[in-house]
């Protein structure tokens, strides 16, 4: 059920769900399957605002996913899917099992493609760079041997061996050091940085074993896209009874004697609770606290968390799709070697991620529009803020110039699609107020070498955190951070027991 005024106190609420992004449906979902009621509050028009995508002269496009890593046959994210109920209402999108994801480069023209499976992808690699051959077997079965071992996903691992990893180690621009005989190589093996935002050198080799591990095994789109996935969520918790109520901002956190009690609206509607979630950017929790509830050092800790980089993503039409996008993503890349955002390099200099949009039909269907995502600084466009989705003069000129850059950029890259329209842009600033992240983190408080992320508890009672700050990015570290948060509150063996009975 979904509202959109404030409703009167409710008292006989157990948990209040703060923010409907994945992590925060998922919790709200698995408390509920518990027997708890639930709330869900989301100061948005409607829940899900990051990934329910939008429609633009009848094309579709994915504003918030693109495609998910480990659904394959055997994979670790079908258990989720199973115990959340959402598998029987979503038709998985194979993608193309000869190459999911290509990289262009934009010096030469050249592509390679990567295959779908690790035996593949060895064997791909090897024969394309012969003399590197022991360097890509000894790197692809580290990531094998490694990317699923995060809470959740190998359930016959020990929770207390994975459920705080290390933030130090080895970085991937040192993993792939050895590869500088082959930049090209190297950028290959770095390019799955541009879907976390963080730099080779300050990215774990362990976190980009996650991220590209997961779409090494299996590579997958969702028929309907973001929107389909929402739908699916607002159906099932309809059916368990819990209420998602929208334009529903929350003021404080409102906290006793060192415990959660519930929830001040900006509206001065209290909900009370004994349990909050907070679904929400963890630099955003210091204002939701009252003085005093939590020490000063947490609270600096939180508001200094570093937060990924920006981007301008493009929506665009086209008369043509090109046949590299059919079931398969493109990089583009302006030099070899590591993936640098290049966030200080001129427009066109920058990567690309590249996309085809609009199609539902499968990933042999034409599609009708593309999605084009550029690394960019939040600084480019701040001028403009003037509040939430309120621009100052010139914006919409500037948004302009942008979009041509992009086109032209996209066209030099994948001259293959035909009749290129821009249709919509949005910058930092769009994505500072759909997801509230400061300066608009296109994903979030990043995973960096030597950050401590914050945990599911804090200290205080009652009060838990979820996202994907606190486990990975994606909607598999989505997924997994409301497992692990909801684990906390009721318990790792009893989750871990249900999702064992689901593989």
């Amino acid at each position: 059920m979904q509202r959109s005024s404030p409703a009167s106190d409710c008292a006989a609420c157990d948990c209040i769900v703060i923010g409907s992004g994945i992590s925060g449906l998922s919790c709200a979902l698995l408390l509920a399957r518990q027997g708890k009621k639930v709330v869900v509050l989301e100061q948005h028009s409607r829940p899900a605002p990051v990934i329910r995508g939008f429609r633009r002269k009848g094309i579709y496009f994915d504003s918030g996913f693109h495609y998910v890593g480990g659904l394959g046959q055997g994979g670790p994210m079908l258990p989720l899917l199973r115990h959340l109920g959402l598998a029987p209402k979503l038709e998985l999108i194979e993608f193309n099992q000869q190459g999911f994801d290509c990289l262009h480069s934009c010096t030469s023209g050249e592509r390679v493609h990567l295959p779908v499976g690790f035996a593949n992808i060895r064997a791909e690699l090897s024969a394309r760079f012969p003399a590197a051959a022991p360097l890509i077997h000894a790197h692809i079965d580290t990531i094998e041997a490694n990317w699923s071992a995060v809470p959740y996903l190998d359930l016959d691992l020990s929770l207390e061996d994975v459920a705080s990893p290390s933030v130090h180690g080895t970085t991937l621009a040192e993993a792939l050091a050895p590869f500088a005989a082959w930049p090209e190589l190297q950028g290959l093996l770095s390019m799955h940085t541009l879907l976390y935002g963080i730099d080779p050198g300050e990215a774990l080799v362990s976190l980009n074993a996650q991220v590209a591990g997961s779409y090494y095994h299996s590579a997958h789109g969702i028929k309907g896209g973001g929107e389909a996935l929402v739908h699916a969520y607002t159906a099932l918790l309809a059916a368990a009874g819990v209420e998602v109520r929208c334009q529903a901002e929350v003021k404080q956190i409102l906290v006793q004697d060192g415990a959660v009690y519930g929830v001040e609206l900006s509206d001065a509607t209290q909900i009370q609770a004994p349990e909050v979630v907070a679904s929400v950017n963890p630099a955003l929790l210091p204002a939701m606290l009252p003085e005093g509830a939590v020490r000063p050092a947490y609270l600096k800790r939180l508001r200094n968390l570093r937060q990924t980089g920006s981007a301008y993503v493009l929506f665009g039409a086209c008369s043509k799709p090109a046949a590299v996008l059919q079931g398969c993503n493109l990089f583009a890349q302006s030099k070899a070697g590591l993936m640098d955002p290049g966030q200080d390099q001129p427009l066109e200099q920058r990567p690309l991620y590249l996309t085809a949009a609009g199609s539902d039909a499968g990933p042999d269907a034409p599609a009708s529009g593309i999605i084009a995502i550029v690394p960019a600084h939040y600084a480019e466009v701040a001028a403009f803020r003037r509040g939430a989705f309120a621009r100052a003069p010139g914006y919409a000129e500037q948004k302009a110039r942008i979009s041509a850059a992009m086109c032209k950029r996209i066209r030099t890259c994948c001259p293959e699609i035909e009749g290129l329209e821009a249709l919509d842009l949005a910058t930092p600033l769009t994505l500072e107020d759909y997801s509230m992240a400061p300066h608009g983190a296109i994903y979030g408080v990043g995973r960096f070498a030597v950050q401590y992320n914050p945990q599911a508890a804090t200290r205080v009672a009652g009060l838990y955190l979820s996202g994907q700050a606190i486990a990975a990015p994606g909607l598999m570290g989505a997924m997994v951070s409301a497992y692990m948060t909801c684990g906390t509150i009721l318990g790792h063996d009893l989750l871990r027991g249900e999702l064992k009975q689901w593989r």
